[in-house]
């Protein structure tokens, strides 16, 4: 769900002939799983080996468990301004979308895939570069990071465990409309829009390959006229 609202938003704001539509869909990618840190068998929790395990054992203590303080408004709360800090800088947001770019590959790449490591390193890196490469503001960024931790609230929301959304205050929160987590419904719905985000990828691709050879050919055109 990430990855498709992310590209849903970048083709939003940018279009299909910019690029820097492709943040956004990273960002939001990658942020969609970060509420699971305070699950230390998570994937996220595993993504940086015993840096990010240890992490999430001590946010699984501070959040009291899991699907709770980072499952609800008070948690995205905190994480929002914690970021909004953290993220002022050039340098900063160009890292923590590096992060981003990460988690994306983790959930791209299938977990049977060899040298998977190698490719979540390259994904932080490439992500970090191309950044750099785009005009990009930070503060924007932390509303993408916000955006994809509300997308995983949003799916958590639609099984039938739940989110605590009012937490520390009231129950929870379930409309459970896929079952339980991880239901073949829910893994149906998943394919569906990965399916829809790869046409979309493969449209932008042939578009840009067409303006990339539009862009030499006309030149020639001109100076043969010329």
């Amino acid at each position: 769900m990430g990855l498709a609202a992310g590209a849903g938003i970048g083709l939003a704001v940018f279009g299909l002939n910019s690029s820097t539509w492709l943040i956004p869909a990273v960002a939001v990618c990658g942020a969609a799983v970060l509420p699971d840190i305070d699950e230390p068998g998570s994937s996220v929790s595993r993504e940086f080996g015993l840096v990010s395990r240890g992490f999430s054992v001590v946010i699984n203590k501070i959040a009291g468990g899991h699907r709770k303080l980072t499952h609800s408004l008070l948690g995205l709360a905190m994480v929002m301004a914690l970021l909004g800090l953290s993220a002022r800088g050039r340098e900063g947001s160009a890292i923590l979308f590096g992060l981003l770019a990460a988690s994306a590959w983790r959930i791209v790449i299938p977990w049977w895939f060899g040298l998977r490591h190698l490719f979540v390193l390259a994904g932080a890196g490439g992500g970090w570069y191309f950044y750099h490469s785009h005009p990009f503001g930070g503060l924007w960024l932390v509303g993408l990071v916000g955006a994809g931790w509300a997308v995983h609230l949003l799916g958590d929301y639609l099984t039938r465990g739940g989110i605590p959304l009012l937490y520390p205050r009231g129950s929870g929160f379930a409309l459970p409309i896929f079952g339980s987590t991880g239901s073949g419904l829910e893994t149906a719905f998943a394919v569906l829009l990965y399916v829809g985000v790869g046409l979309t990828l493969g449209l932008w691709f042939s578009h840009y390959s067409q303006l990339v050879r539009i862009s030499h050919i006309v030149p020639v055109g001109i100076r043969r006229w010329w």
